[in-house]
């Protein structure tokens, strides 16, 4: 690990080298501001402490000339000095800093600081060994369409195997965005129906005055518009596999009639007196949690046992952080590569559109980015760093940072304490519990910030 300490004191430079010499460690030292962004820029240093005064070009010239050369890689930055007011804070963060630290510094916070970013020296490594071997082995975690080499998706492959081979209904429920369709794909390829139709329907997309329609078809004049025949989609399933998704929208209405069709393998079209034999597996699919559903009277308990024969649940895409880079990488086009930072954001973003939301950001990160390499930036993973954007601390600026910190964090106990008696309906002991303290504690607390007491019990 290259570790970079800039400052124009000798004597500084020499407290933290000797502070951080150790095994597997490159100490690295700059004088001047100039010196420190030719060693960033020639030698790659994991970690930077960076002094804000210095000749030549100071801390915070350091940053903006980093900023504007727009690099791919910008190490890990500490800005170390004396000059303790929020407004450089605010600034050297806004320029890019990690963080900001005052002299006389804590030895075990410096300390603490190394550590995390060996952590995240660590996983860049992997991260590199990980991206090589997607390189090096492209179908590696493929499945049917799928990708996964995580615990997770292996286990779920396997259980497609297994259920495929069976003539049972199988329910599928993941969130919206996990691939549930390619789910049903990869059941019907892999059944002995295979070489019957694949039918799928989402269910929530038809309108309700439709829905029996497109289901169980209709004959010409039932309705007004229905201006010919229509065999609906179980017709069209016949010997094969038929793909029900969002079943849990469904109106109660339809779910009578489904569950009839189900049981008995009789179709009637809407308005004809002529009903129709069908062989179909139905697989079904949702997002909703179908049992409170049942609880509500939303969905019948009965179609519920009907649909659920074999039950498979896809695991969201925040389970599965080893898959995250690798359907990354499969999205991106042929020459294009992620910056290590943004491989980063996308295994640590909580993704809550899952795979379909990770390959909108990545195909719109492809489509508008400048150059091969993908950055945090492009897609759009980094909180915007316009120095027009109002900052949430600008009543804090100019204040030392010792006062503002302490402003700061009576402020924060101050909504959090309301908060919590607020949602107790002023119950001290529900409140104090809700905080994680003792009840005197949260009183004598309240005490110190002036606030009006609540209900002992």
């Amino acid at each position: 690990m290259k570790i970079l300490i800039a400052d124009d004191e000798y004597s500084a430079r020499y407290a933290l080298r000797k502070l951080f010499s150790g095994h597997n460690r490159a100490i690295l030292e700059a004088e001047n501001g100039k010196q420190a962004i030719e060693l960033i820029a020639t030698e790659s240093p994991d970690l930077v402490f960076l002094d804000l005064n210095m000749p030549e070009l100071d801390g915070i010239g350091v940053l903006s000339e980093l900023r504007s050369r727009n690099l791919v890689e910008i190490p890990e930055i500490i800005i170390v000095t004396a000059s303790d007011t929020v407004a450089n804070a605010v600034e050297c963060i806004r320029l890019g800093a990690a963080d900001f630290i005052t002299k006389p510094y804590e030895i075990e916070r410096m300390r603490s600081i190394l550590q995390r970013a060996e952590k995240r020296a660590d996983l860049l490594l992997r991260l590199a060994e990980l991206q090589m071997q997607i390189e090096t082995q492209p179908e590696t975690g493929a499945f049917d369409g799928m990708l996964g080499t995580s615990k997770a998706s292996q286990q779920l492959f396997s259980r497609i195997t297994k259920a495929a081979a069976t003539n049972l209904p199988i329910l599928i429920r993941g969130e919206s965005g996990t691939g549930k369709e390619l789910v049903a794909r990869s059941l019907h390829k892999r059944s002995l129906r295979t070489a019957g139709p694949f039918v799928a329907v989402n269910t929530a997309a038809i309108n309700e005055s439709l829905i029996e329609s497109e289901l169980f078809g209709h004959v010409k004049g039932a309705f007004t518009g229905a201006d010919r025949d229509r065999e609906g989609v179980f017709r069209q399933a016949d010997q094969g596999t038929l793909f029900l998704d969002e079943i849990g929208d469904m109106p109660m209405k339809i779910q009578t009639r489904l569950l009839r069709v189900i049981q008995e393998g009789i179709v009637q079209p809407v308005g004809s007196e002529k009903s129709y034999h069908v062989d179909v597996r139905v697989i079904s699919a949702t997002h909703q949690p179908l049992l409170e559903c049942i609880a509500q009277k939303t969905f019948r308990e009965d179609l519920y046992f009907r649909l659920k024969g074999i039950e498979l649940v896809v695991p969201p895409l925040r389970q599965r952080h080893e898959d995250i880079l690798l359907i990354a990488n499969h999205a991106l086009p042929d020459g294009m590569v992620f910056a290590a930072e943004a491989a980063m954001n996308l295994i640590s973003n909580p993704w809550p559109g899952n795979i379909r939301e990770l390959l909108q950001k990545v195909q719109a990160a492809a489509a508008m980015a400048d150059s091969m390499t993908i950055s945090s930036r492009d897609l759009g993973l980094v909180e915007s760093n316009n120095p027009s954007d109002p900052s949430p601390f600008s009543e804090y600026l100019g204040l030392p940072l010792s006062e503002a910190k302490a402003n700061l964090i009576e402020r924060f106990e101050r909504a959090a304490i309301s908060h919590a008696l607020d949602a107790s309906g002023g119950n001290i002991s529900a409140a104090a519990r809700q905080l994680g303290m003792h009840r005197q504690s949260l009183q004598q607390k309240m005490k110190q910030l002036e606030m009006n007491a609540g209900t002992e019990e």
